[in-house]
């Protein structure tokens, strides 16, 4: 689903009395190399709330210092784990009156939320013209409305809220990716490029050591649920993911976009330009392994672990997870 194009009207005169306070992660990828402008910065408007947070008690803490403040616009410098430790408490433990806007910076290592939905370029200086704007009234920003994805793992545990859920090759390729490619210095979108690869030619000659299988259960709003072994899978309310890329295709109306590639896809290398765009040329088929659909609900089923805007989960046993659209959140952008 692409962003609204229009705002409510009630969220577009928030613009004009934005109460921003930053949440500061200086262990988030960007940070650990640029902290110094970003302290600068601080320094030069201090009447701005800012908070240092390091984890989701943390965040949770921060939220509702400057809930009791009354801020009501919340820029996030960290990276897509920060994102989603401020979705966990605006939609988990409301501890606003209203949700706040959102201005999400490219603090982290990918940054694949802030690319997709959040202020562009480098993130100094994207905070620094926020505040400007803030302060002549908001006039040059605009607000982009995008679901968030909420997802219920069962046996009583709590909801988890996020832009961007994988299991299978993509919970492998995450962990890959931090085991193999950060610690060799490669950040940004060259980390994800650089697994997509590994993750390709992985898939192409079967090696089962780098991407294996995971069995997984899918049932898509009221279908019937349908079992298989599984190489990837993914569920996003994000447009974009890293590199731009769009892999999905779905022609149903929802929130949902899911993705999935079945275990030993036939035409790989022929299919993957399709996929990678979203765009099926005559590979990407069910036949051939590879589906996709967009939904309003979907339950899986799956005994490995999953990721959550790159946060590790482990499954309940004996259940089933359902993910559904938790509502809008709202994201701002500079014109």
């Amino acid at each position: 689903m692409s962003a609204l194009s229009a705002p409510a009207p009630d969220i577009a005169a928030r613009l004009t009395a934005l109460r921003i306070g930053i949440l500061y992660n200086d262990r988030s990828g960007t940070n650990l190399a640029a902290g110094a402008s970003m302290r600068r910065l601080f320094g030069a408007y201090p009447d701005v709330p800012c908070r240092d947070v390091c984890d989701p008690a943390s965040v949770t803490d921060a939220l509702r210092a400057m809930a009791e403040c009354g801020v009501n616009t919340i820029a996030i410098s960290g990276g897509d784990g920060t994102v989603n430790a401020v979705l966990n408490t605006c939609f988990g433990q409301s501890p606003f009156p209203s949700l706040p806007l959102l201005a999400v910076l490219r603090g982290g290592t990918a940054n694949m939320t802030a690319r997709d939905i959040g202020m562009q370029g480098r993130q100094d200086l994207a905070l620094r013209s926020l505040l400007e704007c803030a302060a002549r009234g908001g006039g040059s920003l605009t607000i982009t409305e995008r679901p968030v994805m909420r997802i219920d793992p069962g046996a009583g545990r709590a909801p988890i809220y996020g832009m961007f859920f994988g299991a299978a090759g993509i919970a492998q390729g995450i962990e890959y990716c931090k085991r193999n490619v950060h610690t060799r210095g490669l950040r940004g979108e060259i980390a994800p490029a650089v697994t997509l690869a590994r993750f390709v030619i992985a898939l192409a000659r079967g090696e089962r050591a780098i991407v294996a299988p995971v069995p997984i259960t899918v049932a898509h709003d009221e279908g019937s649920p349908s079992r298989f072994d599984c190489e990837i899978m993914y569920v996003t309310t994000l447009d974009r993911l890293f590199l731009g890329l769009r892999p999905y295709w779905g022609r149903e109306v929802g929130p949902l976009h899911y993705m999935a590639v079945r275990a030993a896809p036939r035409h790989l290398l022929k299919a993957l330009p399709g996929v990678l765009r979203g765009r099926p040329n005559r590979y990407v088929t069910p036949a051939n392994g590879y589906e996709s659909h967009n939904a309003q609900r979907l339950q899986i089923g799956l005994d490995s672990h999953f990721f959550v805007d790159g946060e590790i989960f482990a499954p309940s046993a004996g259940s089933a997870l359902a993910l559904s659209d938790s509502g809008p959140a709202a994201f701002l952008k500079a014109r």
